[in-house]
């Protein structure tokens, strides 16, 4: 394939003076107008996708997970990674990056069982892309259910083709330990169907191959963020 040559405007500098700055310039702004958004950037398709980050007060210690933006003030996680939040808030700083914004935690509320919590942000990120909910939880019935896992340990990263298998309150990575992409710090990840307008999650990784799913505990949820005037959107499996 042949280079492809862009001809530049006259600058009307004398060469070799100012015309080489000026050239740098608009070879950035060409560059930064090409440029793919990062995987990590509100842009992103995965952009709901952030790292959590908790600091003890007292040893600094730093604990690490993930989380989901499901409304403007609300991210959604694993509750073994906001327990320390949850129970001693005040011995326990976290902020959320996603890509490059750091979303502080305000309160962390565990679901009555399974894995799962939900955490309320200092601040409402309006316009950041958001994640879907599956309004009722997979079943054998279902049959295995191809998916996408998305982590934040060691960066944001996905893995396409995944199968699960839905049982009620957890639903199951078909895979082996060998093959299992998730990592340490990838818990409160999601599992995700991509379609073309939305990505719907239907289960928040918890370990070992395992997932605890939102629309089991649907009732909980909804109660706990009524008050802040805000909701998840639930959209069934079937795109209706």
């Amino acid at each position: 394939m042949k280079d492809r040559v862009m001809s530049l405007p006259a600058t009307g500098f004398p060469p070799g003076r100012l015309v080489l700055p000026l050239r740098t310039g608009i070879l950035a702004c060409l560059l930064a107008a090409f440029a793919l958004p990062s995987e990590g950037s509100k842009e992103s398709p995965f952009g709901y996708c952030g790292a959590w980050i908790g600091q003890h007060s007292g040893s600094n210690r730093i604990g690490k997970g993930t989380a989901e933006l499901i409304a403007p003030s609300w991210a959604i996680t694993a509750a073994h990674v906001a327990k320390a939040k949850a129970t001693n808030p005040g011995q326990r700083h976290v902020q959320i990056n996603f890509g490059g914004h750091k979303a502080g935690v305000l309160k962390a509320y565990l679901a009555p069982q399974g894995d799962l919590a939900l955490v309320r942000l200092k601040r409402p990120m309006k316009a950041w892309p958001k994640v879907s909910l599956l309004d009722k939880p997979l079943t054998k019935k279902d049959g295995a259910v191809k998916f996408t896992l998305v982590g934040r340990a060691g960066g944001l990263h996905f893995h396409r083709d995944r199968k699960a298998l839905g049982m009620g309150l957890n639903a199951r990575h078909l895979t082996t330990k060998k093959d299992n992409p998730g990592k340490s710090g990838d818990s409160g990840g999601a599992w995700v169907i991509e379609r073309k307008d939305r990505h719907v999650l239907f289960a928040v990784i918890r370990g070992g191959g395992s997932g605890t799913q939102p629309a089991a505990l649907r009732k909980w949820i909804d109660r706990t963020m009524k008050g802040s005037g805000e909701r998840a959107d639930w959209v069934s499996l079937k795109g209706k």
